[in-house]
């Protein structure tokens, strides 16, 4: 009788043991896999995780900022309507403009410079310029250039100065009493109400900025020709461009 007692109270103590190890068992397991994952660094601090490096994409290719042709036309400077084409290569630009109407009206010039700042959307840059031009105005009014006085349609003395001079008024005075009608054929080929030759050769330096599709240079230039004082160097106009999405 006292062994069964024994063995009875020997098993309910067995049961009760069993389920409660079982318990600390799981309870330990939660544990460490609810701890963080850490991995040591070079200078002995430690991180929790992973940082992974976050990558902010809209799916859109950007534009280049330099590599690429432009080609278009512009008004202004050198020749009233411009054609251009030039050439984006790292911090160098290079660019022509530029065009013939008529032989008394055309116009070119070509373009050296540097581009200091340039995202895909604009391009600043500052341009060391040379060119020349020529134009054929109607009666043009003196001195909106400099000038003195233009020059005749003819090379002949007495008649060379739209405004006469004294030496022109007696070298015209006779001729008049030699030759009526020469007289009055160079007074015709000499008079104001007709269109003047002009010309120039010039340097500059423009700055020009591309924004988008717009350009847009302005500056100012110098040289030789009818014209003593500096020039308004000025281009406006549409450009397309070669920026291949990269």
């Amino acid at each position: 009788m006292q062994y069964c007692r024994t063995l009875i109270f020997l098993t309910l103590l067995l049961y009760s043991v069993i389920p409660l190890s079982a318990q600390q068992t799981g309870g330990t397991s939660s544990k460490e896999l609810d701890q963080p994952e850490w991995t040591p660094e070079p200078d002995r601090k430690t991180r929790f995780g992973k940082d992974e490096p976050m990558v902010v994409s809209d799916g859109k290719k950007q534009p280049k900022i330099t590599n690429f042709l432009v080609y278009g036309a512009t008004i202004g400077s050198p020749g009233s309507a411009n054609l251009n084409l030039g050439y984006y290569y790292k911090d160098i630009v290079i660019r022509a403009s530029g065009m013939h109407w008529r032989p008394h009206w055309w116009g070119g010039q070509v373009d050296l410079g540097y581009s200091f700042w340039k995202t895909p959307v604009i391009a600043h840059s500052i341009s060391v310029v040379a060119g020349a031009f020529a134009v054929d105005p109607y009666a043009p009014q003196v001195a909106h250039g400099g000038q003195n006085s233009y020059p005749t349609a003819i090379d002949v003395p007495g008649y060379q100065h739209r405004n006469p001079t004294f030496e022109d008024t007696i070298i015209r005075s006779a001729v008049a009493n030699q030759n009526p009608t020469l007289e009055t054929y160079l007074e015709y080929k000499s008079r104001d109400n007709q269109k003047v030759h002009l010309s120039q050769r010039y340097i500059g330096l423009t700055y020009d900025i591309l924004l988008g599709n717009f350009f847009l240079q302005v500056g100012a230039g110098i040289g030789q020709g009818n014209y003593t004082n500096p020039q308004l160097l000025l281009q406006m106009g549409y450009m397309f461009d070669t920026r291949s999405s990269q």
